[in-house]
């Protein structure tokens, strides 16, 4: 349970990792521990004064809103009066951790909190700072945020998906206690993209300190952070690549390095490049003066002999160490992960990635958990990008907006390539603020992740929004100012001008995709909206049985297979969505994922896993051969149709032992999906799994007809040369017997100390431990010790599985209890690991 303190009372934070006396040479210190939280109603709002961030008024849609107080972006906050700040010393204030959300909604978020809410935290700084600079850093914030520093505003940002600093210094009491305090208002606001009121948005903004605080400490001579900084195609390092072959790359680097002190600065600019052992493989000096108050953008080129490339089966990763040397000493030092890769998209060859053509096959991802919203942990994201990986994408779109730093993180070690939009959805405002927010969003997540090697498209536009002509040249102009090179792609719908670099192709009613711009194309978005609109036969919920979640896959299937066969020139497609998540214009829980909201995985992902070749990069591991049976092996009808996805060349099945057919992979023509002069419609579900519709497919699936069901167990054996290389069975379930516990980790163990976020799933099993896959009724108890419950503690069974999400961090294990009536509880208990290891 989360302690309470009175706001009244200065509680003085002194943690070793926030006191930068105890870490010498620590440049980047985690500021995301030690928080107190307030929440505040609209009554407490209306009755103490405590004002919002601006004087607005309610007329959303005017294309030429203006503010009441003031248009410049800087000056729109008026301070707390006396009465919020009496009233702000006596409400109760949480203590919290972040990433953190300011409420924990329902499982199926109709209407998403808005409000107001304030965050503060107690340091100490020591009196020898004083000859620092020291800044916090915020990786997000919903969505309009004010900074106090010890009661003087000390910065204003307009925007929840970009980072911003705040300048700590002539806030500071040095050698004393400071106080940071953050008032954030996720409001409904027309002149922050993306703009949309909230209940008529695609997706929902949630709330609070979602993502991650850090202190970053240097001293006056040192490289300032790009989105800070504020030039185009400067700040930070930036490193492109002129040259990339397995022969010889070259690495051409621009440091910005500014001097803030009082005097003239002689340094040497060092930039070693380390190899995954540590290893210099390449280095570059430059002697460098820099007056007082003066800034320098340096170049520089590295060459590396037989380089390394990162690829999406071998993304392997240099570092660049970046030092600004000063006697001997390093003045300031920063280190940049990079991968040394080239890439192109051309109409003719497609999408190549050092020379290799490469067919994308994508997916949708929404940065979202059940009841926290968007305030993911740093694991979550990573878990998140494995289970894309490893369900067979080779690209995400991150829609609608920059996600967490930890999804580029991620994405850059296991070799998934990336979409980055800004944040739009079908709405545009003339007022010149919004304009220049959205410009300045284009700016900033370019500066933010220009270094990374996943990100290949840049989405420079406001999605599926009509824009006039001239807003696109502009965003298209500003995107090639900050990123001057010939790896920069821009990417965005047509809508009537063909102004990007890769070009969204078009959607039309009779599922064609036409791009007629003789520029490359993406599928952005497919397999869902068109199947039925908002009663789409694709968003089916994990529980709505065998038939319902094979008639989503082959929604997925029949255009994935004609995508690949009618539009060979365009580079890949993406489908909608890797996981259902609640939308802001929908009643409840978008259903169309490959995954559910839990990230348990449908028939869709594992249809699209078995696109994978052996051998191929999964997490850790190569791809085996395998094979999916996509049943439940219920009782129902007494001849039925058995799909087996999988990379092999034929498949056995067997009933209870028995060989009852063996197939060769299906092989029929391509079909449409409904016949309109026969009266059907998309929505009535087409003709699943007829044996065709997959000669576009990597590996088409095995459909097996007229197979008598008996109860027992179904075997499916995949062979490669004759030989048998993979098996999966499945056992008719009996009643429920007992409970089981699993929890997800995906290659991260939650380290004791920080943060993290775990789905906990109790299956209910029968005697043989076989899932109860059409148990939808049990009632399930979690207790867990050591763990927060963000889920509530009961939680009934969908498809046999109650799932749980639970915060850890703070003790060494979390020991979970779970029990329904009836059944034979469960016990586990999880060790987190230490020191990150």
């Amino acid at each position: 349970m989360l302690r309470t303190v009175p706001a009244i009372l200065f509680l003085v934070v002194l943690l070793a990792s926030c006191n930068p006396s105890d870490k010498p040479g620590g440049r980047k210190v985690p500021f995301s521990e030690g928080w107190y939280f307030v929440r505040l109603e609209d009554d407490a709002i209306k009755d103490t004064g405590v004002l919002p961030v601006v004087q607005r008024g309610r007329d959303w849609e005017s294309q030429f809103f203006i503010e009441r107080v003031t248009t410049d972006g800087e000056k729109t906050v008026p301070e707390i009066p006396d009465s919020g700040r009496v009233f702000l010393r006596r409400v109760v204030w949480q203590r919290v951790d972040l990433p953190h959300t300011a409420y924990v909604e329902p499982l199926v978020v109709k209407h998403p909190w808005q409000g107001i809410c304030y965050y503060r935290k107690s340091f100490f700084i020591p009196a020898a700072d004083s000859v620092r600079n020291l800044f916090l850093h915020f990786e997000g914030a919903m969505q309009e945020a004010v900074v106090w520093v010890n009661g003087r505003r000390a910065a204003v940002h307009a925007g929840g998906y970009t980072p911003f600093e705040v300048r700590l210094g002539p806030y500071l009491h040095y050698g004393d206690t400071n106080e940071v305090m953050v008032h954030l208002d996720n409001r409904d606001n027309p002149l922050i993209p993306p703009g949309k009121p909230q209940d008529r948005l695609d997706f929902c903004y949630y709330s609070g300190l979602y993502r991650d605080v850090w202190l970053i400490r240097t001293g006056r001579l040192y490289i300032p952070d790009a989105v800070a900084f504020g030039r185009p195609a400067a700040g930070g390092v930036f490193i492109t690549f002129p040259e990339v072959s397995r022969r010889q790359a070259r690495l051409r680097v621009r440091t910005t390095v500014l001097n803030e002190g009082y005097r003239p600065r002689r340094f040497v600019l060092e930039q070693r490049l380390l190899d995954a052992q540590g290893r210099t493989v390449a280095r570059a000096v430059r002697r460098c003066a820099l007056a007082a108050g003066d800034t320098l953008i340096a170049g520089q080129t590295l060459t590396v002999a037989r380089p390394h490339l990162w690829d999406l089966d071998d993304p392997y990763l240099y570092t660049l160490e970046t030092r600004l040397l000063d006697g001997g000493t390093a003045a300031d030092r920063l280190t940049s992960r990079i991968g040394i890769r080239r890439f192109a998209f051309s109409r003719d060859s497609g999408f190549l990635l050092n020379g290799r053509p490469v067919r994308l096959v994508g997916t949708n991802r929404h940065q979202e958990y059940p009841w926290t919203g968007n305030a993911l942990s740093r694991n979550a994201q990573y878990r998140d990008m494995v289970k894309i990986k490893e369900g067979g994408f080779n690209i995400v779109r991150l829609g609608h907006y920059p996600q967490d730093p930890a999804v580029l993180d991620a994405c850059d070690e296991l070799g998934l390539l990336v979409i980055e939009p800004i944040p739009g959805w079908q709405y545009f405002n003339g007022n010149p603020l919004f304009v220049q927010r959205t410009f300045r969003d284009i700016r900033d997540m370019i500066r933010r992740d220009r270094n990374h090697p996943s990100v290949v498209l840049w989405e420079t536009v406001l999605n599926e929004s009509y824009l006039p002509a001239r807003w696109k040249e502009e965003a298209y102009a500003i995107a090639h100012e900050e990123y001057p090179s010939d790896q920069c792609y821009t990417s965005g719908d047509m809508y009537g001008s063909y102004v990007w670099d890769v070009l969204y192709n078009d959607w039309h009613e009779d599922f064609t995709r036409p791009n007629d711009s003789r520029k490359p194309g993406f599928i952005r978005e497919y397999g869902d909206y068109e199947f039925g609109g908002n009663n789409s036969t694709t968003r089916q919920r994990r529980g709505a049985g065998e038939q319902k979640l094979l008639l989503s896959a082959w929604n997925f299937q029949w255009s994935h297979n004609r995508y690949n066969a009618y539009y060979p020139w365009t580079t890949g497609n993406a489908i909608w969505e890797m996981f259902d998540h609640n939308r802001g214009c929908c009643p409840t829980i978008s259903a169309s994922g490959a995954s559910d909201i839990f990230r348990i995985p449908k028939f869709t992902w594992y249809f699209f896993r078995s696109q994978l070749d052996t051998g191929r990069l999964l997490v850790q591991r190569r791809m085996p051969p395998s094979v999916f049976l996509a049943t439940s092996w219920c009782a129902g009808e007494p001849l039925r149709k058995v799909v087996v996805y999988g990379n092999v060349e034929e498949v056995e099945l067997q009933i209870n032992g028995r060989t009852v057919a063996r197939n060769k992979p299906d092989d029929g023509p391509d079909t449409p999906y409904f016949f309109p002069e026969k009266g059907e419609h998309p929505w009535d579900g087409g003709h699943p799994f007829d044996g065709g519709n997959c000669r576009h497919l990597a590996h088409p699936p095995f459909t097996f007809d007229s197979i008598r069901w008996e109860q027992g167990v179904i075997t499916a054996v995949g062979y490669l040369g004759g030989k048998a290389v993979a098996r999966h069975r499945v056992r008719t379930p009996e009643k429920p017997a007992r409970l089981g516990i699993g929890v997800d980790l995906s290659g991260k163990v939650p380290v004791q100390g920080e943060k993290d976020l775990l789905f906990v799933y109790v299956r209910i099993l029968d005697q043989y431990g076989t899932l109860c896959v059409e148990d939808n009724h049990t009632v399930v108890h979690l207790r867990a010790v050591g763990a927060g419950l963000l889920s509530p503690a009961t939680r009934t069974a969908e498809a046999g599985i109650a799932t749980f999400l639970i915060t850890t961090g703070r003790t060494p294990q979390v020991e979970m209890q779970a029990t329904a009536e009836g059944l034979a509880g469960a016990e586990k208990v999880l060790v987190l690991a230490r020191d990150g290891k």
